[in-house]
């Protein structure tokens, strides 16, 4: 049987490396959206509920997913998804940024 050396360890990193990666994450996180349809109800009432989410990337791109899974798509712009929304008859798309929550960010 052969026996095989250890790998050396890796070189730990600086102290201040967790900061840079957290600060690369957060330059370069997508920005989360949502694709909200508002139409008339049957009685007439205005309603509206969140058709879609999306991802908008730096580069002005978006990644939308349709909340009953219809539909994934990659599109050049989030707007975009608003205007598709709004081809529905009746319909009006708008995209709604949601704020961060206490629950959605973490402490440094």
């Amino acid at each position: 049987m052969a026996t095989v050396a250890p790998q050396p360890s890796p070189p730990a990193p600086p102290d201040d490396f967790a900061d840079e990666i957290r600060a690369l994450v957060e330059a370069t996180a997508p920005r989360l959206f949502a694709v909200v349809e508002q139409f008339r109800t049957d009685c007439g009432e205005p309603d509206a509920r969140v058709a879609a989410w999306g991802l908008a990337h730096n580069d002005g791109s978006a990644q939308v997913t349709a909340v009953d899974g219809g539909f994934r798509l990659s599109l050049r712009t989030p707007e975009r998804a608003a205007q598709l929304v709004s081809l529905r008859p009746g319909s009006i798309g708008c995209l709604v940024w949601p704020e961060p929550t206490a629950a959605t960010t973490h402490p440094s």
